[in-house]
């Protein structure tokens, strides 16, 4: 005869969830997860909802109990007593008697068989009196044994989910789970937010740097700049300089050039006075 083993998966601890447990980090150390991957189901998040749900038994319960007693006090309600009746007493007398009974005088000559009946009617009387007093008394302690009961029944149904939620609150290793997992997620939002500084530091580091960059750029661009207006400046200056000089030459050449035709004019008028001399024949050739 073999026997079949089933192999049990396990899942989520939270309440009415069938997903499996948050896989065990592998290598990792610390008690197995008990709960799944969804941020609301915790050992506080269990605890809550058993909480909720213990709430709302008892919402439910207390709705039936007055359900109940409001249909028992409409069974009840032409039996009982009218408000502000009394019942006369019947203590302080002897049982079977009224008040009065003892005194009243027997007249003479009545036959003992009458008093007897009359006895016995007022004893009659007098235990239906009693009874119907004591009757308050009977339906108080039956009430009471209800309520006794139903809380006893409660207490009972109650009880499980007490245990439950006992086991919940001191079990260490969900304490330990839930520590992990506030402490595994404060780890990665600080690790996501100095990644985030990082690159930000980075990035900023960048544009300085950029910044640098083109400040440095700028101002040598600037620099040259200057350095070529300043040289065509100088040049324009050299040139209006060399333009200057050039005027002054040509002006110097211009004085000479007169002078110089002012003295080839004179020569030249000399020669033309000096011609007719020439050619006029001197004495000693003509005796010749």
């Amino acid at each position: 005869m073999t026997v079949e083993s089933t192999e049990t998966i396990p899942t989520c601890a939270y309440p009415g969830c069938t997903n499996p447990p948050e896989p065990h980090a592998h290598g990792g150390q610390g008690p197995v997860p008990r709960y799944c991957e969804h941020p609301e189901h915790n050992a506080l998040g269990a605890f809550r909802k058993f909480r909720a749900k213990r709430q709302q038994r008892k919402e439910d319960k207390r709705v039936a109990a007055e359900a109940k007693k409001a249909a028992k006090d409409e069974a009840k309600g032409p039996e009982a007593p009218v408000a502000g009746q009394s019942w006369p007493a019947v203590s302080g007398h002897a049982p079977g008697q009224v008040p009065g009974a003892g005194v009243v005088p027997q007249e003479h000559g009545q036959a003992p068989v009458a008093d007897a009946s009359e006895q016995a009617s007022v004893e009659a009387v007098t235990g239906e009196m009693a009874a119907m007093a004591a009757m308050p008394t009977a339906d108080d302690a039956a009430q009471s044994r209800d309520a006794l009961a139903t809380l006893i029944k409660q207490l009972a149904t109650d009880l499980p989910s007490y245990i439950e939620e006992l086991a919940i609150i001191t079990d260490s290793a969900a304490a330990e789970a839930r520590i992990e997992t506030v402490t595994r997620a404060a780890a990665q939002r600080i690790l996501a937010a100095e990644e985030r500084a990082t690159l930000a530091e980075e990035a900023a580091d960048m544009a300085v740097t950029a910044l640098d960059t083109a400040q440095t750029k700028f101002a040598e661009e600037t620099a040259a700049i200057r350095e070529a207006t300043a040289r065509q400046v100088a040049d324009a200056e050299f040139v209006r300089a060399e333009l200057e000089r050039y005027r002054e030459r040509v002006g110097m050449l211009e004085v000479r050039l007169d002078a110089v035709r002012d003295e080839a004019d004179e020569l030249r008028r000399e020669r033309a006075a000096h011609a007719p001399e020439q050619e006029r024949p001197r004495p000693a050739d003509h005796q010749c």
